[in-house]
């Protein structure tokens, strides 16, 4: 969710997330623009009305035909009825760019650090829609998976950022002709300031 969003000193716009976490959006340059609607399209209302307006004019709205997908990957939290925090999940959302449909294999999570050896991928299993994959998506479509992140994870994620503080996990999916498409990068240490919310 967005929490505060504002524009920096160069013109940019600087979006914090309620983890915390921070997005700059360069105004000058279009595609990121358009991630960024993209990746945000059911958070638009917490924008402040002179940012949105500044970024809708820095949108130049042209179709790019054949550009693959987007893939974004962020930190949800999850809100019981009654209030309070009940768990975290890894929210993944995958957008399909391109003219002709597109069947997308499950998502899966690779570390920039390995936890083991040289293992520093994993799948997750634990998922709150289970979409079944492949998912045929058409162009414009988008699929959201939330995958719940237990506290007896931990473990692989301390190991990662023992041996690397700036330690990043990101997802990873393909589809079945072989197009390999990846998100957005998330720091480990941005998810750890928030594991006391793991169940």
């Amino acid at each position: 969710m967005i929490n505060k969003a504002e524009i920096d000193g160069n013109g940019n716009v600087v979006i914090q997330n309620s983890d915390n976490s921070e997005i700059t959006i360069n105004m000058n340059n279009p595609e990121e623009i358009r991630k960024f609607f993209i990746n945000f399209q059911q958070q638009l209302d917490f924008l402040p009305k002179a940012i949105l307006e500044l970024m809708e004019s820095k949108n130049t709205n042209e179709v790019i035909v054949n550009s693959g997908a987007n893939v974004y990957l962020g930190l949800n939290f999850i809100i019981q009825p009654v209030g309070g925090i009940s768990g975290i999940n890894f929210g993944v959302t995958i957008t399909n760019l391109t003219k002709e449909n597109r069947f997308f294999n499950s998502p899966f999570f690779k570390l920039s650090t390995p936890f083991e050896g040289d293992i520093d991928t994993f799948m997750m299993t634990d998922t709150v829609n289970n979409i079944s994959f492949p998912k045929k998506l058409e162009y414009g479509e988008v699929v959201s998976e939330s995958y719940l992140i237990r506290a007896t994870s931990r473990e692989i994620y301390d190991k990662v950022i023992a041996k690397d503080v700036n330690a990043t996990i990101q997802v990873i999916t393909s589809t079945t002709i072989g197009e390999i498409y990846k998100s957005n990068e998330y720091k480990v240490s941005k998810l750890l300031e928030n594991f006391k919310y793991a169940r």
